[in-house]
Parts: structure tokens; sequence; C-alpha cells
């Protein structure tokens, strides 16, 4: 009998034609139900409860010579975000320590940390920015960018050098307590950047990246160069990295949560 071709096609990543393998969006590490077995609940939009019990991946996409380029990306990602506590899985023995941002402000904070290889990190975000973008799933079609902005990710991903903050800024903002396990999927977003002069604010897109409580902002075309040098809220810009933080209670994460219990689960919130 014939071999089933159906799965057969041009890898988006390399551009090679072979068998399409197994592409998850975010590293099956960071998207794992708090405990194993049980399903992955998913908003549908009031549609209905929606399980799943893998993360999102696209069958689709990559052949296995473009899967081997993300694995390497996703590997070398998970080792330096869990070596420098920067998810909650790193949090084994010993928390981070979050300085205040103010007396005022006792949900926000901040963390300066020195990331030895910090285009380790830049190239990870920009592969997940460019997964989401180029898969044909129906939960990744609120991460489209143009043409242009996808191809030039794509470069990064196949290794073109990352020297400082790359042409796709990358910042981070960690939840500072832990809270429920839970994945969602990227996004593009409209951010504001605050003139300090206040003459001159700013709204750029970002694409909003979240994994075991550390959210990534890619921030793509139009950003103004000035607000990037020498800036260590932008990875790569100084020699140390200025992460923010947000406690999870207060934090847009939970806010979400909610709604999708209210939406999967509605006799779970009504009844207190």
């Amino acid at each position: 009998m014939p071999k089933n071709k159906s799965n057969l096609g041009c890898c988006a990543l390399t551009g090679s034609r072979g068998k399409f393998v197994k592409c998850h969006i975010l590293p099956q590490a960071f998207t794992r139900p708090a405990v194993r077995g049980e399903a992955l609940y998913q908003s549908s939009k009031a549609r209905g409860e929606r399980r799943r019990w893998s993360s999102w991946y696209d069958k689709n996409l990559v052949t296995r010579e473009g899967e081997d380029f993300l694995s390497e990306i996703d590997d070398a990602a998970i080792k330096l975000l869990r070596r420098h506590q920067l998810v909650w899985s790193g949090w084994t023995v010993f928390r981070p320590y979050f300085e205040k941002m103010a007396l005022t402000l006792p949900d926000h904070g901040y963390r300066k940390v020195k990331i030895a290889d910090v285009s380790t990190l830049i190239r990870f975000a920009l592969s997940v920015a460019w997964r989401a973008s180029a898969s044909s799933l129906p939960d990744m079609a609120e991460a489209k960018l143009g043409e242009e902005e996808e191809k030039r990710l794509r470069e990064f991903v196949l290794g073109e050098p990352i020297v400082g903050a790359s042409p796709f800024p990358v910042s981070l903002t960690q939840l500072s307590t832990v809270g429920m396990t839970h994945n969602q999927s990227p996004w593009i977003d409209e951010k504001q950047i605050f003139d300090l002069e206040g003459s001159n604010d700013q709204f750029v897109k970002i694409m909003r990246i979240y994994l075991d409580g550390l959210i990534l902002h890619v921030h793509l075309s139009q950003f103004p160069k000035e607000h990037v040098a020498g800036n260590p809220l932008f990875l790569g810009s100084a020699d140390h990295a200025l992460i923010t933080s947000v406690t999870y209670e207060a934090s847009f994460q939970y806010e979400n949560m909610l709604h999708l219990m209210r939406e999967c689960h509605p006799s779970l919130i009504e009844g207190g």
C-alpha cells in the first residue's frame, strides 16, 4: 500500500520539504497542568468548556529540520529561565527577592538580574513570536504579524546574530507570588511608552507572551530607538536586566483566570 503523504509539506521555518512534526508554540516544559494527567481547560469564547491534553502545537508548521532549530532554542532558554528564577518552576528551594517599587505600590516591584547570555533569551522570545504568527491554529489568530515582521523574526530564529536589544526589544515582567497554573496564547497588544517630559507619549505594538509566571513583551515595528539605548528594561541594552514585577493577585493574569472560570465553571464562582 502507498504511504500516506498527507503530512508532507514545506517547512515554514527552513523552506525545505519533508514530513511535518508537532511544533509546540510554547515549550511544553512551561505549559503542563498543575497535576500530571489533568486536562488543560481552555477559553472557548462562551461556547462551553473546552479541554486539552497538551498545550498548543501545530502539526503543519515545521519539519524535523525546523523543529531541531526550535528545540535547541527552547532547551537553552528553559535552563536559563530556571537558573535565574525567572519562571515559577525555577523556584525550587528559594524564591527570588523583589524590591518594592514604592510604599504606595505594595503589589509592584522589580529585580536586577545579570544574564550572561542574554541573546539566548531574546532569540527564544522572538522564536515564540514567530511561531505564534506563522501558525495556522485558530488559537493563534490574535498573534498575526505583518509579512515583513514575520520574515525578520524568522531570520533571527534561523541564527542571525543578535546584537544588543535587536530590532525587536524584549522586556520582562514577573509574577512575584505563585498563583494558579495556567496557560495563555500570545496576542498582539498596544503598550504606552511615557515621555518623561509628558509631551510625547507613544503607543507601540507588542506581542504579549505568557508562560509559567513570566510575561514577555516583544516590541514590534516603529519602536523609538532612543527609548531602548542603555535602558535596562530591555534585554541586551545594559549590563543587567531590570525586570518589573506584580503580585499574581494584582495582575491581569489573575483577572483573566477569573474570566475563564466564570465561562467554564460559573457555579464555582457564584458559589464562592
